[in-house]
């Protein structure tokens, strides 16, 4: 039975949240480039406290935190709005694994939710300021190089250079969100595993993520997206790239469930698994094949699930 919100257990549990939400933001505005990493788990407090105290907690500490934001930001910025999706979606998490929904249609159904959020903000704003929505990503891109040139100013980067680059993430922006907000939803559920399972709770759907597997069906979204590539159309083209991309991350974390599970069945040492995964994440060669690895896993099977299925 939940706690009434004048408990002074929710009290207290409620407080440390936002006091954990807090930390973060110090992180990030004082340490940048060490708060890119810490940022991944903002919904983290908001997460574990609404499935250990309630939908209440969940929703205070999310709320009460997004406002303190708002305050010490001086406003609602881009990077604000950022970090208060991140709060929703600890909630969001919540409310899925609670109810016991699949760990496919969590994520699918979480990223979906993100998406739209944020492409309706940004409407919205360019609506409000009278631009295009490419030129305030030109802008908001500009000034992020710039806060990176100041933060290392050893780095030089010529005009020219840095014009292409600005033009080339323009291209897979859509795709770098997805990206980075699905790893980050994928983080957030490894570490809420460990953390309520110290507690003695298990949540079905996420009780054996070394057995995910993507939906069949999206084998022919990688066919077509690979087939739109050799369209002489660019916008066909941008999107094609962009859904790519994505796809290349489900079937990564396929790949990485399928290294896990055989890890688990042959009892490898921690250290060992320590460094394949540190291999995974520093060479691109062990990166693209763990990707291949949860791709042809459709077919060849690994794991034998379908086996064990009947």
């Amino acid at each position: 039975m939940p706690l009434s919100i004048t408990h002074p257990i929710f009290i207290r549990e409620t407080l440390t949240g936002i006091i954990f939400c807090l930390l973060i933001y110090g992180v990030v505005f004082v340490f940048p480039l060490l708060g890119v990493f810490v940022l991944l788990f903002l919904p983290l407090p908001v997460l574990f406290y609404r499935l250990k105290l309630g939908r209440n907690s969940g929703l205070l500490i999310a709320a009460i935190s997004f406002f303190i934001l708002v305050l010490m930001a001086k406003g609602v910025a881009f990077d604000t709005l950022y970090f208060g999706l991140l709060l929703a979606t600890g909630m969001v998490l919540g409310e899925c694994l609670e109810r016991h929904i699949s760990i496919q249609k969590t994520m699918g159904l979480t990223s979906l939710m993100a998406a739209g959020v944020i492409f309706a903000a940004l409407m919205v704003y360019a609506i409000s300021q009278g631009r295009t929505l490419s030129v305030i990503m030109t802008d908001y891109m500009n000034q992020s190089l710039s806060i990176a040139k100041q933060l290392s100013p050893e780095i030089g980067m010529d005009p020219d250079m840095t014009q292409k680059l600005i033009s080339s993430m323009m291209i897979v922006m859509p795709a770098m969100f997805m990206v980075s907000f699905m790893t980050t939803l994928w983080m957030n559920i490894l570490i809420i595993r460990k953390l309520i399972a110290r507690k003695g709770i298990m949540i079905k759907s996420i009780a054996h993520l070394n057995l995910y597997k993507a939906p069949d069906m999206l084998v022919w979204a990688v066919i077509g997206c690979a087939t739109a590539l050799m369209i002489p159309s660019d916008p066909v083209k941008t999107i094609g790239i962009n859904c790519l991309i994505v796809l290349m991350l489900v079937y990564f974390f396929q790949g990485i469930a399928v290294v896990s599970f055989f890890f688990q069945q042959k009892k490898t040492p921690m250290a060992l698994k320590g460094f394949c995964y540190f291999l995974i994440a520093v060479q691109v060669y062990v990166l693209i094949l763990v990707i291949g690895l949860g791709f042809f896993d459709n077919w060849i099977d690994f794991r034998k699930l379908s086996a064990s299925r009947k």
